[in-house]
C-alpha cells in the first residue's frame, strides 16, 4: 500500500468553532458494531487517549493520532455526527 501525505488531511480536533466540520470531543469512529473513540488527554498536553469498544485505553502523541485516524478512515471506519441535542447538552455543562 502506498503511503500517501496525510498531513495534509484536517482531522476533527484540528477544526476550530465556527468552521463547517467543528465537533466536540469524543469523536467516535464506527464501522459496523465496532466503534474507536478519540479523547484529548487533559493531564498530558499534546497527547490523545484512543479506545476501541471497551479495550484498554491507549495514550498516544498528536502524530500518531493523526496517523491512526486516517488508518481507522481507509479502513472504512466512519466518524460519527452528533446530534445538535447532544453538542448543546455539552456546551451547556
Amino acid at each position: 500500500m502506498p503511503l500517501k501525505n496525510k498531513n495534509l488531511n484536517i482531522v476533527p480536533w484540528d477544526c476550530q468553532i465556527g468552521d463547517k466540520n467543528y465537533q466536540l470531543e469524543p469523536w467516535i469512529l464506527k464501522k459496523g458494531k465496532e466503534y474507536v473513540t478519540i479523547e484529548k488527554d487533559n493531564k498530558n498536553r499534546g497527547f490523545f487517549h484512543l479506545q476501541k469498544d471497551k479495550d484498554k485505553r491507549l495514550s498516544l502523541n498528536a502524530l500518531q493520532t493523526k496517523m491512526t485516524y486516517h488508518q481507522l478512515i481507509d479502513f472504512g471506519y466512519k466518524l460519527q455526527k452528533k446530534t445538535k441535542t447532544e453538542s448543546n447538552n455539552k456546551i451547556n455543562q
